[in-house]
């Protein structure tokens, strides 16, 4: 994407020659933009999602995540969040800011080195490259904001020899501001997607941007009035006019009339599960549904290979990201009701059926489409085996279970699951719960070998209904909400929900977005993390037959996979000592 002012750069020292080069052409203007794009990253950046610091999976390969699960990150050690694998939330992207305050105080100098036939043209292509800077600043600090609360706010490019020790720390409700000022300016200069070309920000994106940071702002972290400073929430806030904010935010999005939720074929529960999974490997970002988000091609430029990331080990994939037990047992049943309402644990940890409507002793049939677009469990479906395993498994399914047969009283044979931890191949990549990401993940690519194709999603319209419904709920406006929520639900196949209706939003949030980055916000702004990060559970699966009687019997077993403890501190990431070195003026997050 930057290749043109690589080019340049190459060619010519890095001193005012150079400079004035790229500022007096506005194609490379335009390349040199595309750097900014590039740097915001997706959540394709590495096979750690975010999920893995929130109750939705536990990350195998640890990579510092239970400095964070287990309460003790501090300053000097953040576990995943100073590491590139978590830039695009974290305080590298003030990096990313400096390339594009850069361009915002350079591109006017494109339009008047332009020759004046040209000029015209020149000054309407620099507006749109203005607004998609602006929107690629209010996206980096509402990373940020979020993560950290106030920060710096930079307006201008920091030169060589600028002394950075006088930075101070902007409030919470100044940072949001400030997002909400770019987001606006970005919207005053874009265009509608469709006329913008695919993957830049747009008009659209700058108003979604908008919704989701007022969403966050008048959220229970930072505007219940118990912040403990005003880095981390309003002094005084009026949750009236921020919830208010939040929905005439979401609503100016559902008024422009250009996006829709996707038809996944409801009322058929099976054709949603299947499409809802094929929302997630579109390649381009053309559905109406898509907001805004990131493309990759197999063989050039940022690539992402989220199949052999979070495969089976058992084809040779690296398992990374396991769905805990407590977020497969969120799931619904098909007709709405809970999961608990027909599976208890008895007081070994091993589950019981004790429904009258759904009998099987599988706790896996009969849950919501969005379970079986979300969530490998054994025994599902996936890919075909390689030659070697083929015979054993010939119909390519997802193994997790231990199988035992018994003659005469006693064991004669042991078998454990191919994709276990005990199994045949890679054992060591091998889940500890018993579950991975089916979701952004491709049953057509061949992990080991191939890299993917499919986008990653930073935005889009359902998030929109969602916020949208929550601040309709906050302001007393129930039915508004109670219509925004069933859209979401009746679209999945799912029927009208029943009982709270607070329950009924966080549910929907938690299952729609389920993966994509959204849960660890959610469960820090509703000010749940103490009560949803519990230590991370899975399960143990073991069929016995017995000779003898002819029988199968097979057991689900829940155990604990990490301990886990949440502090008050863990909802705030603190400002790393480094950047603190650099700029003594910043104040410290509560806690640290």
């Amino acid at each position: 994407m930057t290749s043109c002012v690589e080019e340049v750069l190459e060619k010519a020292p890095l001193d005012r020659y150079a400079e004035e080069l790229v500022w007096s052409d506005i194609n490379l203007a335009n390349s040199y933009l595309n750097t900014a794009y590039r740097n915001m990253s997706s959540g394709f950046n590495s096979n750690l999602n975010l999920a893995g610091v929130s109750d939705h999976t536990f990350f195998i390969h640890i990579y510092g995540t239970d400095v964070y699960v287990q309460g003790n990150i501090t300053p000097s050690n953040m576990g995943p969040f100073n590491h590139t694998r978590f830039r695009f939330l974290n305080w590298q992207l003030f990096d990313n800011i400096q390339i594009i305050n850069t361009f915002l105080e350079n591109i006017d100098k494109v339009v008047e080195n332009t020759e004046e036939n040209e000029r015209e043209a020149a000054q309407i292509k620099a507006e749109i490259l203005k607004g998609e800077a602006f929107f690629l600043r209010a996206f980096a600090y509402a990373q940020m904001a979020r993560t950290f609360g106030g920060l710096p706010i930079l307006t201008e490019p920091f030169g060589i020899g600028d002394d950075y020790l006088g930075t101070a720390r902007g409030s919470f409700e100044e940072t949001i501001d400030f997002i909400v000022q770019d987001c606006d300016n970005a919207a005053s200069l874009l265009l509608p997607k469709e006329e913008m070309e695919m993957g830049r920000a747009t008009k659209g994106a700058a108003l979604a941007l908008k919704s989701r940071i007022l969403l966050f702002a008048a959220s229970d972290l930072t505007a219940d009035g118990t912040a403990e400073n005003k880095y981390v929430g309003y002094e005084n806030p009026d949750r009236t006019a921020l919830w208010l904010a939040a929905k005439n935010a979401a609503k100016a999005v559902i008024d422009m009339n250009a996006y829709s939720l996707a038809d996944f074929g409801a009322p058929d529960k099976e054709a949603v599960a299947n499409n809802y999974y094929d929302f997630f490997r579109q390649t381009d970002l053309s559905n109406n549904e898509v907001i805004w988000g990131k493309m990759f091609v197999a063989d050039v430029g940022e690539r992402h290979r989220n199949n052999l990331w979070q495969g089976p080990n058992g084809l040779s994939n690296y398992g990374s990201n396991n769905p805990t037990q407590d977020l497969v047992d969120t799931y619904q049943m098909e007709d709405g009701s809970s999961f608990s309402d027909h599976f208890t644990l008895d007081e070994n940890s091993y589950y019981q059926n004790i429904s009258d409507k759904f009998q099987n002793e599988n706790p896996y049939y009969h849950r919501e489409p969005r379970f079986y677009g979300s969530i490998l469990y054994d025994s599902a479906n996936w890919q075909p085996r390689f030659s070697d395993l083929q015979e054993r498994d010939p119909l390519g399914i997802y193994d997790r279970r231990t199988r035992i047969t018994t003659q005469g009283g006693n064991e004669v044979s042991s078998l454990v699951g191919i994709d276990t931890r005990q199994g045949p191949v890679h054992s060591w990549n091998a889940g500890y719960t018993g579950y991975l990401m089916k979701k952004m993940m491709d049953h057509e690519v061949i992990g080991k070998d191939q890299y993917n194709e499919n986008v990653w999603i930073w935005m889009r319209y359902a998030e929109i209904i969602l916020d949208y419904a929550e601040a309709s709920l906050e302001l007393g406006d129930s039915q508004e909400a109670t219509t925004y929520i069933n859209m979401i639900r009746n679209r999945a196949g799912m029927p009208d929900f029943t009982g709270d209706i607070e329950e009924a939003l966080r549910y929907e949030r938690e299952i729609e977005f389920t993966f994509e980055n959204i849960r660890w916000f959610d469960i820090r702004r509703w000010k749940i993390l103490e009560e949803k990060l519990g230590d991370a559970k899975g399960i143990e699966i073991v069929e016995t037959r017995n000779l003898d009687e002819g029988t199968v019997n097979t057991i689900w077993r829940r155990l604990t996979v990490q301990d886990r403890t949440v502090h008050k501190k863990m909802y705030w990431i603190p400002i790393p000592n480094d950047e603190m070195n650099k700029a003594p003026h910043l104040v410290q997050n509560p806690g640290y």
